[in-house]
C-alpha cells in the first residue's frame, strides 16, 4: 500500500513540476516536427526538414 501512495505522489509532483515549468516559460507548447504541421513546400523551424 505503501508503494502505490508512494508511486502516486512521485507522478503527482512530475505532472505538477511540468506544469509550473510551462506556466513560468510564458510559452506556448509546440508541435513536433514536420508532420500534419507542415504544409507542401515549407521548411521546419527546428530541423530544417522541408515537407515534399
Amino acid at each position: 500500500m505503501i508503494n502505490t501512495i508512494l508511486a502516486f505522489i512521485i507522478v503527482a509532483l512530475s505532472i505538477a513540476g511540468m506544469g509550473i515549468g510551462l506556466i513560468l516559460k510564458k510559452k506556448p507548447l509546440s508541435p513536433s516536427c514536420g508532420g500534419v504541421y507542415l504544409s507542401k513546400g515549407e521548411s521546419c523551424d527546428v530541423c530544417g526538414k522541408v515537407k515534399d
